[in-house]
């Protein structure tokens, strides 16, 4: 189940371009961070974004994702 959390995690990694800076916005670990993608690409079947990019490039499922986020958070 896609949770409000999901997507406050995308945009934030949207907004700050790095996954060390995200974390922050978050208050979470990097590791946390990173289990949290993890598990969403698990459950999407799907990357969601390209790791090796800087500043991160989202994949065609992330980018859906952070459309709905746009829609969903305040």
């Amino acid at each position: 189940m896609l949770e409000i959390r999901h997507l406050r995690t995308l945009s934030a990694l949207r907004s700050s371009g790095s996954l060390v800076k995200a974390a922050q916005l978050l208050n979470l670990t990097q590791s946390a961070l990173s289990h949290q993608i993890k598990l969403m690409e698990d459950r999407y079947g799907s990357a969601l974004f390209e790791r090796k990019s800087m500043p991160i490039a989202f994949t065609a499922a992330g980018a859906r994702l952070l459309e709905l986020a746009d829609l969903v958070l305040p």
